[in-house]
């Protein structure tokens, strides 16, 4: 399990634009509101590539400032994709769609505008109590990603051979991705000058004279 984690760590990006890429790619060949999801995951999956491999170019060369800018934007970017995607379903299927399914569409709506708004908050202000909101309202995201999954847009419930495997990956691939940037274990703490005591140097104390001997005649 350690070198699966040992892998993902670097190329985790990578790995989460090929899967959005592969997953939307045949969105492109619908029209209207999945058409302009299908452009919108495509662009989406392109610049997650884009910056997984300038991340693995760069390696720890980046500013603590700039690691932190571009984990907001890579959060609150599926966030935001997420609601969109979201309110694109409920708008299709509102006819359709039974009491659970409201529910869980509000939920997901919902839980990304509040990531996608708090996320930033939690990144820049460094406080515990920031800190446990910000992984409350992530995992309400988390939850209600698997709950899509496991119900579906009219709001029954989905059986095991029925799982979407592509998406619950994408899902599980960005859940380990917000968590570990959420982890500020990782990050170096802002070096503070420390000086050293200065260690005064004790002054050598005179040996004593000899008294001189006396010759004996």
């Amino acid at each position: 399990m350690k070198k699966v984690t040992d892998f993902l760590k670097p190329n985790i990006l990578i790995i989460f634009g090929a899967l959005l890429l592969l997953y939307f790619l045949n969105f492109l060949g619908y029209s209207g509101a999945a058409l302009a999801i299908g452009i919108i995951a495509v662009i989406l999956s392109a610049y997650y590539l884009a910056i997984g491999i300038v991340e693995i170019l760069v390696g720890n060369k980046l500013p603590p400032i700039a690691r932190k800018a571009l984990e907001v934007v890579n959060v609150v970017s599926f966030a935001v994709f997420m609601f969109t995607y979201f309110l694109i379903v409920v708008i299709n299927t509102a006819d359709n769609m039974g009491p659970t399914a409201w529910v869980i569409s509000i939920l997901s709506m919902i839980a990304a505008l509040a990531l996608a708004g708090f996320y930033p908050v939690a990144k820049f202000v460094n406080k515990p109590i920031v800190m446990r909101l910000a992984f409350l309202f992530s995992a309400i995201f988390v939850l209600a990603l698997l709950l899509n999954i496991l119900f579906d847009a009219v709001g029954n419930s989905i059986v095991l051979g029925n799982v979407d495997l592509l998406l619950l990956a994408i899902y599980a691939v960005f859940t380990f991705y917000l968590f570990k940037s959420l982890d500020n274990k990782g990050e170096a703490a802002p070096a503070e000058d420390k000086q050293e005591p200065v260690k005064e140097e004790k002054e050598e104390e005179p040996a004593p004279e000899e008294a001189p001997v006396e010759e004996v005649n």
